[in-house]
């Protein structure tokens, strides 16, 4: 395991334009350099490096970060892979705990798991090519279906005999450990095959390593499963495997589009017809981690399912997942009853693609149509439907995609736009109030291990999920002098500008709107109660990816100044700064006006306790604390009049 001290050496050493170039031609452009982004296709120069705050962003595609995003998803490498990448580029050598004993036999556990999947993979692939069983069985199975032998031996196919045990048996003679091979589920406590008369399709990760198996029953006895899996393990996970993806991410990434079906002979029919940018959710309905890996190498999702109602209903189970991501979804239900495996063998390349390019639709425009017609002629039935659009509608993050959909489906019910409005930023509420942020925000303070704390509770991204009220604007503007200036000093003494704020905000920050921002803030002030500093590149190389993509938007704008525009045009920017310069009187007014706002909801708060409990004991307590929070509101008011004036 990599001591932080080494990752911080790394983090510190790496230099953005440096790496970048290795990948891409930058060109100088004022105090940045630009060049083509390598994560989508462009003409026109979208990817800006900022060589002062060590950080990309490309504003075509939005992909953003530091010296180890950028190698991360340019490599497609984990963290912990990036660090040694760039370890080795500077020369730095890494320091490494030692491993504990349970550590290195979970270290071993999981290099003999990835050796014995090898094998068996290789011992079921042998069966399919070289004995009678499989030859007459499984070979024959995919010729009828039209599989060439290039296209099996690519997503390397194999067999299992209807034998009891002869993979076990074999597997022990050549000394692989028993105990192992009923983990991985190869074999079952009564030491017999798991897989028994199946072909049997590999499952990779994304790398290509193999982690696990699904076998398909050949015969028709009813009572045992068409499909079975390998059961999870520690290099298994069904949630978060995709079949087809070590295939098909490079053109995915290329395409900017993931074919989504249902079925392991779809991946393969599509990409045997030369459709590479295909994947299969591995019989599972689609989970959080799935969208996550797809998320990593496109945006946008074709959903390829059976045109019937089952099909439709298979592909809406995740679409609210796919949406709640930012994703953008589009669907294409296969005619005919057929499945994408037995379309494209009837209509080959041409057709298929001449299918996808007049019946691909937006998936939430279906939707909201589809739910149209259902309801036309039902009131009741009409209201629950619009319901659902609007709660489909509120998943959406990006309020500019969101406002179009709202407008598009308010065509589409001739409802008036406003009321679709009002019922989306209803349920977004009601969804924030049940995140239980109290609860959270005390956790984090209380908690010494803040940022695993902050990686499992996501972080979730709450800042813009709906239109943002004056309070959040403060809020927002609050964290964003504590990214760009939390380290400058305050007046010229031994405190920062993070200070300063910390001191100022945390009687208010139970108040906040935005659970996201009091995160943050709850995050400084635990990190200045370390006495450990808190500058740009802390947010910028921060574990939670949205804090980064935050800092990164802050700090980055995609034009620059240019001096032509006072000589020629006479026009002339306030301020030319590069967004860290602020003066003290700006913070100290964002500050007074966050905090008169709120003590307007301290004092409503304590409205409310004295009406609904006029004869308490404690009321009397209650108006004195009232009027003190309206005598330093009304100082707050005259100070900020002042300011403004």
């Amino acid at each position: 395991m990599i001591q932080h001290n080494s990752v911080q050496k790394v983090i510190d050493a790496a230099r953005i334009e440096e790496i970048v170039r290795d990948y891409v031609d930058l060109k100088n452009r004022g105090s940045n350099l630009t060049g083509l982004c390598p994560f989508h296709k462009e003409k026109t120069p979208s990817f800006s490096v900022s060589p002062s705050k060590n950080i990309y962003k490309c504003f075509g595609c939005g992909k953003a970060g530091g010296a180890v995003d950028f190698i991360m998803e340019i490599e497609q490498y984990s963290f912990v892979e990036a660090i040694r990448f760039l370890a080795k580029k500077y020369q730095i050598e890494l320091e490494e705990k030692e491993l504990t004993q349970q550590d290195r036999a979970e270290e071993l556990e999981i290099q003999a798991f990835n050796i014995i999947n090898q094998w068996a993979q290789e011992y079921y692939k042998n069966k399919l090519w070289n004995s009678q069983e499989g030859k007459n069985i499984g070979l024959e199975y995919f010729k009828e279906r039209g599989f060439l032998d290039a296209t099996l031996e690519k997503f390397g196919i194999g067999f299992a005999a209807d034998t009891p045990s002869a993979f076990t048996q074999e597997s022990i003679q050549k000394g692989y450990n028993i105990d192992y091979l009923k983990k991985l589920g190869l074999t079952n406590s009564h030491e017999l095959d798991f897989f028994r008369n199946r072909i049997i399709f590999p499952l990779y990760n994304q790398t290509g390593k193999v982690i696990g198996f699904a076998g398909r029953v050949m015969g028709s006895e009813v009572k045992i499963a068409k499909y079975i899996n390998s059961p999870e393990s520690t290099v298994y996970k069904k949630s978060k495997t995709l079949f087809g993806l070590h295939l098909a991410k490079n053109e995915i990434r290329k395409q900017n589009n993931c074919y989504l079906v249902e079925g392991y002979t779809d991946v393969m029919s599509l990409n045997q017809a030369g459709i590479e940018n295909v994947v299969a959710s591995s019989g599972t309905a689609l989970t959080e981690d799935q969208i996550h890996l797809l998320k990593r190498h496109t945006h946008t999702v074709t959903i390829l399912y059976d045109g019937d109602n089952a099909g439709i209903k298979a592909a809406e189970r995740g679409i609210e997942l796919i949406v709640k991501e930012g994703l953008n979804v589009y669907v294409a239900l296969i005619p005919d009853k057929e499945d994408p495996d037995s379309f494209i063998k009837k209509h080959g390349y041409e057709g298929f693609q001449k299918f996808l390019n007049t019946e691909v639709k937006d998936f939430i425009l279906f939707k909201i149509q589809l739910l149209h017609q259902e309801s036309l002629n039902d009131p009741v039935k009409r209201s629950g439907v619009i319901q659902e659009i609007v709660q489909i509608i509120a998943k959406i993050e990006d309020t500019v995609k969101r406002s179009l959909y709202l407008q598009n489906a308010a065509k589409i019910l001739q409802l008036p736009e406003s009321t679709l409005i009002e019922s989306c930023n209803n349920y977004i509420r009601e969804n924030l109030k049940n995140k239980s942020f109290a609860e959270k925000r005390k956790t984090l303070a209380n908690d010494e291990k803040i940022i695993e704390d902050q990686k499992e509770i996501g972080f979730k991204k709450q800042n813009q999920t709906f239109l943002e009220t004056g309070d959040e604007i403060h809020e927002k503007e609050l964290v964003r002098i504590l990214m760009l200036a939390g380290n400058n000093p305050w007046k010229n003494t031994e405190f920062t500008v993070a200070h300063y704020i910390i001191e100022n905000v945390v009687d208010i920050l139970e108040y906040f709107d935005n659970p996201f921002y009091a995160m943050l803030v709850q995050d400084v002030l635990n990190k200045i109660q370390k006495n450990e500093s808190v500058n740009f590149n802390y947010f910028v190389n921060h574990p939670t990816k949205h804090v980064t993509n935050l800092a990164i938007e802050f700090s980055t704008f995609p034009y620059i100044y240019s001096e032509n525009w006072e000589s020629k045009y006479g026009i002339f920017l306030n301020k030319k700064s590069n967004g860290t310069d602020y003066i003290d009187d700006e913070i100290e007014t964002v500050i007074k006006h966050l905090k008169f706002r709120k003590f307007n909801k301290v004092i409503q708060n304590l409205d409310k306790q004295i009406s609904e409990n006029p004869n308490s004991e404690d009321v009397i307590e209650l108006i004195k604390a009232r009027e003190e929070i309206k005598k330093i509101k009304n100082k707050l008011f005259q100070e900020v009049w002042k300011i403004e004036s």
